[in-house]
């Protein structure tokens, strides 16, 4: 799947920040908005804060007039296509947090304080209970590959705010994170229309919070499988149970779950006569351009492992959600940093060629930052250093001309079944044959779905690592869901007619949906407008969101 410019997703606001935002493009200022809308100044730069980092800008004004861009979007949507909820399933995580019932109130009042601010700056659904207890559900608005890791920094939030006022009222903390599956009714281009929500991970996470004793921190097996998927680790392995003070040495790496790389002989021996280039004082910028689950990490982790092979120096980063408060990650150095280590590293004197460095999920920096790097990176190639930008698209204006450009596709049928057979492993499984067969079909040239399926080879529907890394996607385009299931509908697909016939809408509309579908490669246009989808596990990841039959 691609995106372009054209089809940027549109930023998911909560009612009170388009409140917030309609107010700051009459020019109030913060005191001015507490005042109209009865809340507190601190609770306003808090969601101005959140609003900054949804519309990606820096200031008041780039926000005034996004938010004009945003609610002309929004009356134009209202006024053409039917906006009728529908009842999906979606996944979610789920971070269920206590405090004992006899603990003071001052103590309550924080803790609850803090989980309805991360709420709201994280489009997570905040259920508030009684006994001093409170849940986040994230996934409900949107899904993230990011969730787990918000989730985690919200726990340590609340028990890092709790300990700067009372030592033993912090140990009393007591919580679990789980995963699993929601059932809420969602609007028709994404995002919770507030009038129900259920989930069976909800009603766990409250289960498991009642045994759990004070100061301990607990994570179900789904929540453990998402984090080795999706990259949180530390300087202390991640266990099922532990201290809620030891949850400040766990952090999001970036770093997924590894496979052997396969079928990327050509891309690596790009990049490794790239690199002999650099052992001559040659510099070079090359981009590495692919979907998740295409194999990026892989290939930048090789092309770092030969480098040090040559004597040469390695700087590795990945790229860190907004929300995280930081910048990047240093692999090497296991530590977060800000965009300057970054620049401050480019620019530096050669001192023992080949010189790497690698900044991989450079999609997830703002405008700002990567134009900065861009900037420190010309001075690097100048001075013969190797760069690589690793990210899932390149569609922002500052991006200057790469000196080459490797975008990942998908993988040849041999690859992906040399992937499966490795991650079935050597035991004894019936069937196997077949099941490599069937795998290699629905993987369709993807490593990572590829993997994914392999190790839950047992499962007959879609495993829930899968559904959080399809879903991601899905959110971040703001396609026309209610499309997308009629197509989803058909194995063999469907056509615009039949769509529109089904659904009693204008035809013409939903050809402007069925663009933006295809344009983001989720969708297929074939003669007279017969519309299938990209990929299996696509149309399968759709199916799954109507309530299962």
């Amino acid at each position: 799947m691609s995106n372009t410019p054209q089809d940027a997703p549109t930023p998911e606001l909560s009612p009170r920040q388009l409140q917030i935002l309609k107010l700051l493009q009459a020019g109030k200022v913060n005191k001015e908005v507490a005042q109209e809308l009865g809340i507190g100044l601190g609770t306003v730069k808090q969601h101005i804060v959140a609003i900054f980092k949804k519309l990606n800008v820096s200031n008041r004004a780039m926000a005034a007039t996004h938010g004009m861009e945003l609610f002309q979007e929004q009356e134009s949507r209202n006024a053409s296509l039917p906006m009728a909820s529908l009842l999906a399933c979606r996944p979610c995580v789920v971070l269920s947090i206590a405090l004992p019932q006899d603990a003071p109130p001052l103590a309550a009042k924080l803790m609850y304080g803090s989980l309805a601010a991360m709420a709201s700056a994280n489009d997570a659904v905040f259920l508030a209970r009684n006994g001093n207890a409170g849940d986040l559900i994230f996934g409900i608005q949107r899904v993230t590959e990011y969730d787990l890791a918000i989730a985690l920094q919200t726990a340590r939030v609340v028990y890092e705010d709790l300990l700067a006022i009372n030592k033993e009222t912090a140990e009393m903390l007591h919580g679990c994170m789980t995963a699993g599956i929601a059932f809420a009714s969602m609007k028709r281009f994404g995002g919770w229309t507030g009038e129900a929500i259920a989930s069976t991970a909800i009603a766990s996470a409250r289960e498991l919070l009642s045994d759990i004793p004070a100061g301990t921190f607990l994570f179900d097996a789904s929540a453990l499988d998402l984090i080795e998927l999706f990259g949180i680790g530390g300087t202390q392995q991640v266990s099922p149970t532990m201290f809620f003070r030891e949850l400040k040495h766990l952090r999001w790496t970036g770093a997924r779950r590894t496979y052997h790389l396969v079928g990327r002989v050509t891309e690596l021996t790009q990049l490794y006569a790239a690199l002999t280039e650099a052992t001559k004082g040659i510099g070079k910028l090359i981009f590495v351009e692919g979907e998740m689950g295409m194999g990026k990490s892989s290939l930048c982790d090789a092309i770092a492992k030969l480098c040090i092979q040559q004597k040469g120096r390695v700087s590795f980063y990945r790229s860190l959600p907004s929300a995280l408060g930081k910048n990047l990650y240093d692999t090497l150095n296991e530590t977060e940093c800000t965009i300057e280590v970054v620049m401050e590293w480019l620019r530096a004197t050669p001192i023992h060629p080949p010189e790497l460095c690698i900044v991989d999920d450079f999609h997830l920096l703002n405008k700002e930052q990567q134009a900065a790097l861009y900037a420190a990176g010309t001075s690097a190639v100048n001075n013969g250093k190797l760069l690589i930008l690793s990210g899932r698209r390149w569609v922002h204006d500052n991006a200057p001309t790469a000196d080459q450009s490797i975008r990942l596709r998908r993988l040849s049928v041999e690859a992906i079944q040399v992937l499966v057979r490795n991650a079935l492993g050597k035991g004894a499984i019936k069937g196997r044959a077949q099941k490599v067969l069937r795998i290699t079909n629905t993987a369709a040239g993807v490593p990572l779905f590829a993997v994914e399926l392999a190790r839950h080879h047992e499962d007959e529907h879609l495993t829930l690592p899968l559904r959080v890394a399809i879903n991601a996607r899905l959110d971040s385009l703001r396609l026309d869901y209610n499309l997308l299931r009629e197509v989803a509908k058909n194995a063999a697909g469907t056509s615009l007619a039949e769509v529109a016939n089904t659904l009693e809408e204008n035809i013409d509309l939903l050809r402007q949906q069925m663009e933006r579908a295809v344009a983001a490669g989720v969708l297929a246009c074939g003669p007279e407008d017969w519309l299938s989808f990209t990929h299996p596990l696509l149309r399968q990841a759709i199916d799954n969101l109507v309530m299962e039959r």
